[in-house]
């Protein structure tokens, strides 16, 4: 009887992290996508005030206008070619856009060879391509790899000072917890409690997936 009783708990356990994920994982993305948008913005506008290529951001313009409401394959598409042939900052904004079209469309591996490329990209800024790097992260959480491999991308972005640190903690802890890593995760969302720089909304997710990292640990616990 009382294996009848650990299967019904592992499985409320399931239940509640796919509740959790289908609520908060999406929250981890959309805030990424949020920050790549502002991203976009800046980048622009330096792009703009630098070159004053006005025929570049017409061309742009007129790129935004031609994907209207289209899928995510037809936007990966145009900005892809309009990427290739831009030699700007606006270039580099469809880049982004194509690697997230790409995303979209699950076309991941497409996904990630973009944001790899342009985290590759010495022309660009530091905190360009650690966003890059970033994204290729979050592409790999939803393919379920390696964990490890995941920390290897991410390992620059949790330099000291490094605004985009408490994004990548989330991450990573999130990638440790789905590959059945708690220890990882507990210690990864320990520190975003105690990190200042952590924002209130990170924090408050943390502690809802510091429960349930201990709700995973006690059952071994309780074995000892």
């Amino acid at each position: 009887m009382s294996d009848i009783f650990a299967e019904v708990d592992a499985d409320l356990r399931r239940d509640r992290w796919q509740a959790m994920w289908d609520r908060y994982g999406l929250l981890v993305i959309g805030g990424a996508v949020a920050i790549v948008l502002l991203v976009a913005i800046v980048v622009g506008y330096r792009a703009y005030q630098q070159s004053q290529n006005e025929a570049a951001s017409l061309r742009y313009e007129d790129l935004l206008q031609q994907m209207g409401e289209a899928d995510s394959a037809a936007r990966f598409e145009l900005l892809s070619a309009f990427a290739q042939r831009e030699a700007n900052g606006y270039g580099v904004l469809a880049a982004f856009g194509a690697a997230r079209a790409a995303a979209e469309n699950a076309d991941f591996t497409a996904a990630l060879a973009g944001f790899d490329a342009l985290a590759a990209r010495g022309d660009l800024a530091r905190p360009m391509r650690d966003y890059a790097r970033l994204q290729a992260a979050i592409v790999l959480v939803n393919q379920k790899a390696n964990a490890d491999d995941i920390a290897a991308r991410l390992a620059r972005l949790f330099d000291e000072g490094n605004a985009l640190r408490p994004i990548a903690r989330d991450i990573l802890a999130l990638a440790y917890f789905t590959k059945d890593a708690p220890l990882k995760a507990r210690e990864l969302y320990a520190e975003q409690l105690a990190d200042p720089d952590a924002t209130p909304f990170s924090k408050q997710r943390a502690q809802i997936m510091l429960s349930e990292v201990e709700a995973k640990l006690r059952p071994s616990a309780q074995a000892e």
